[in-house]
């Protein structure tokens, strides 16, 4: 009888050692599964916060007229937006949606939104608000809010004179407003400013400048030229936004333009007399200029005389001497006027002046002169050549 229990206790201690070992198998497992699922947790958990905490708003500028914002993403999305609003207290005024789909990791966004209200809308408002969202899909990555007044924000010690722009380039002019006493006298206060220029063609940015740090001492003139050629006819406006360092203000400026060809007589590079003209013309415009130059004599006496020459293309500061020949015009007095056409016949430049013929030059009629210059050329070839040979001969028997 006893053998029989003494299987059952066997069977007992088995049992309770497989169970034992299964407990600290299970116990040994989650010990080691637990670090690397919350390594795996932390891991995505750091990831929505980097996504979600991330800077993606670089510049984000706004008044009443326009909006500029910049945006760098640091890794690739699939449907990203850029949403602009604005508002007057709780009014929405304006709400603009820019969606981009998808971008890749390190690409910037530039966008501008003009926000077109009209002239006198809202001259009564205290304040504007203007918010931008940067979204992926129905997700807000950042938003960014901006408040400002009516009027743009006055720079303290600077003051912008000219901001224009045209087919060749967009200047500036920035003179000083305060001035420190030092003693009895007054001394303008120097500024820094940072200088971004932009050009669009409807609402693409097609061309971007910036200057930093640009010293102001006492008026500052910068002309910047458009390294590119523009399509003629076409709209273009270009926006330039001033940044002052002390205080740290932003104010925009915009000028709209319309591209179209553009070229100037040089009035000091001017040639006329009996024999015929000699004009140079500068190009004064991105859009390239392809025409003639043209003469017109008109006597005091007889019929007037028009005379025309092809002009090279020209660009902005590129330049073109082109000579006319008149041979032949009778003695007297001319009234000369000069222009410069385009294709279409459109006067670019004109030029004035007048032209005192005494003796008229003689004209030379190539085909009675050509036989003789024929003969002539042909016996100098043949004594050139007749020299060349004794030469040659005479080296050879010295060479000997």
């Amino acid at each position: 009888m006893s053998l029989p229990e003494k299987k059952n206790c066997l069977k007992v201690r088995e049992f309770t050692f497989r169970l034992f070992s299964l407990i600290v198998f299970l116990i040994f497992f989650g010990v080691q599964a637990s670090p690397v699922s919350g390594a795996m947790n932390g891991t995505i958990a750091g990831e929505e916060s980097t996504l979600i905490n991330e800077e993606f708003i670089i510049d984000f500028f706004s008044d009443h007229d326009l909006s500029d914002a910049t945006v760098r993403f640091k890794q690739p999305l699939e449907n990203v937006s850029l949403v602009f609003t604005l508002s007057s207290g709780k009014e929405i005024l304006k709400s603009e949606t820019f969606h981009l789909g998808s971008v890749d990791r390190g690409q910037e966004v530039t966008k501008v939104l003009f926000w077109g209200l009209e002239e006198d809308f809202g001259k009564d408002r205290d304040s504007y608000t203007a918010q931008l969202f940067v979204k992926d899909g129905s997700q807000t990555l950042e938003s960014r809010k901006l408040s400002f007044s009516y009027r743009n924000p006055y720079l303290s010690n600077l003051k912008v004179v000219d901001f224009s722009a045209d087919s060749e380039k967009a200047s500036v002019l920035i003179t000083l407003t305060s001035s420190a006493n030092l003693g009895f006298v007054q001394v303008p206060e120097p500024g820094i400013a940072d200088l971004d220029l932009k050009l669009l063609s409807g609402t693409d940015i097609i061309y971007s400048e910036n200057l930093e740090n640009v010293p102001v001492t006492d008026a500052y003139y910068k002309a910047m030229n458009w390294p590119f050629l523009l399509e003629k006819d076409r709209n273009y406006t270009a926006i330039l936004k001033v940044h002052s360092h002390s205080p740290a203000l932003t104010t925009a400026y915009t000028s709209d333009f319309r591209a179209e060809e553009k070229v100037e007589i040089l009035d000091t590079d001017i040639d006329v007399d009996e024999y015929g003209a000699s004009v140079t013309v500068v190009g004064k415009s991105q859009v390239p200029f392809d025409g003639i130059i043209r003469v017109v004599l008109t006597p005091e006496e007889g019929d007037v005389q028009v005379f025309e020459e092809t002009a090279d293309i020209l660009t902005a500061g590129k330049e073109d001497t082109v000579g006319i020949i008149w041979q032949g015009v009778p003695r007297g007095d001319y009234n000369v006027k000069v222009y410069v056409l385009n294709l279409k016949g459109e006067i670019m430049d004109s030029h004035e002046t007048v032209l005192r013929v005494f003796e008229p030059v003689a004209e030379i009629n190539p085909s009675e002169e050509s036989p003789a210059f024929g003969f002539q050329a042909a016996l100098g070839i043949f004594l050139c050549f007749a020299v060349f040979q004794g030469r040659k001969r005479k080296g050879k028997k010295e060479g000997r």
